[in-house]
């Protein structure tokens, strides 16, 4: 967090303060959009698998609908410091190959998954709650899903600084596939059979900073910790690797608006 928190503050000397400020009434549809987008990209640090000790640099999709109008319905979204929000929920799992690390010989392949969903938070001041829900394609195809509070502060008006507590939660299919052993794995790879129950997977804290560099673009970095506990934890896999599971990530966004209903 420390890093990704220098990488934001050095970015903020080499911009005029009159270019970093974000134009609130237009990012929050006042000028008559009816939805409003943000989007970009950047870069991930993250285990290599669940309960590795091993990490890995993947690509970081950055997608958030911070405005949507719809007739009848009315608005979802709002201003700065209150409102409810939607938004898309996904996320990427690489695929798992048993020769790439000596401690999953014998554990065989996982293919790669697709997991997508929704997330619905709630901001209220300087505090902000939020869960969102993923369902997995390909690779495994269980239940998913994070909830957190975050605090949230403002030390200039270009900057905003968040984090608080995550709690995560996982359904038996996902579990199975990442941190259970069948028979036959545990004939091939030595470890003990393991059959995971669902429910919390693991508890934590992460944090976010973003810093406008201009009313459309911004620099966003990230950085989380997570300890498994429960059937995650006591997994022969998670054994192998590390209770304790880190991650980082930075990249740019893109903020715009579009009509929909003209």
């Amino acid at each position: 967090m420390r890093f990704v928190l220098a990488i934001l503050f050095a970015a903020a000397g080499t911009f005029p303060a009159a270019a970093q400020q974000p134009t609130d009434e237009w990012i929050f549809g006042a000028n008559g959009e009816d939805i409003v987008l943000e989007l970009g990209g950047g870069a991930l640090v993250r285990p290599a698998y669940e309960g590795a000790d091993d990490y890995t640099l993947h690509p970081w999709p950055i997608v958030e609908l911070r405005f949507l109008r719809l007739p009848v319905l009315g608005t979802f979204g709002g201003g700065p410091e209150t409102g409810l929000s939607f938004a898309p929920s996904f996320r990427f799992v690489e695929e798992r190959d048993d020769d790439d690390y000596s401690e999953l010989t014998g554990l065989g392949d996982v293919d790669f998954a697709f997991e997508a969903g929704g997330k619905v938070g709630y901001r209220q001041g300087m505090l902000r709650g939020f869960v969102a829900i993923r369902h997995g394609f390909g690779g495994h195809e269980g239940i998913v899903g994070e909830a957190g509070l975050d605090l949230i502060v403002a030390p200039t008006p270009s900057l905003e600084v968040s984090g608080g507590p995550r709690l995560s939660f996982a359904s038996d299919d996902y579990l199975d596939t990442y941190l259970g052993v069948t028979a036959a794995q545990s004939a091939a790879s030595g470890l003990p059979v393991f059959d995971p129950d669902g429910g919390i997977k693991g508890v934590g804290v992460a944090g976010e900073a973003k810093y406008a560099l201009t009313p459309r673009w911004s620099l966003v970095g990230e950085a989380g910790y997570e300890r498994l506990i429960g059937d995650a934890a006591d997994s022969p896999i998670t054994d192998r690797g590390s209770e304790n599971q880190f991650s980082a990530a930075i990249g740019l966004s893109y903020r715009f608006g579009l009509n929909l209903y003209d």
